[in-house]
């Protein structure tokens, strides 16, 4: 028997333009009642975006990584489909930065 897990939308799509200037804290919510600690994430620009997430409005200066030093999660360019990761249980923060002008759409998710 295979294990099989359902993704369901739990809320709005939020929509961050991205610059090579950190965005500002942007509050991501539910709109349903279950438990949502995912999220989905696409990047529709032409750069890498780099991304934090927090269970506060105080979220940490995103990064993208560069010779030997640490940066935030990194976005692909250009992406087809989006990811579903995890993050901090709706309502959560989250910040961007890319490497050019981006769109990065969020949307909370429950999966179960």
């Amino acid at each position: 028997m295979t294990n099989t897990s359902t993704v369901r939308v739990s809320g709005r799509t939020f929509a961050l333009d991205l610059t090579t200037s950190a965005s500002a804290a942007l509050g991501i919510t539910a709109s349903t009642n279950d438990q949502t600690n995912y999220v989905s994430l696409l990047n529709t620009g032409t750069g890498i975006a780099a991304i934090e997430f927090s269970n506060t409005s105080t979220v940490p200066t995103p990064a993208i990584a560069s010779s030997g030093s640490s940066g935030s999660l990194v976005l692909p360019a250009s992406m087809n489909m989006p990811i579903i990761i995890a993050c901090p249980p709706a309502p959560f923060w989250v910040k961007g930065i890319s490497s050019g002008t981006n769109s990065l759409y969020i949307t909370a998710v429950q999966a179960g």
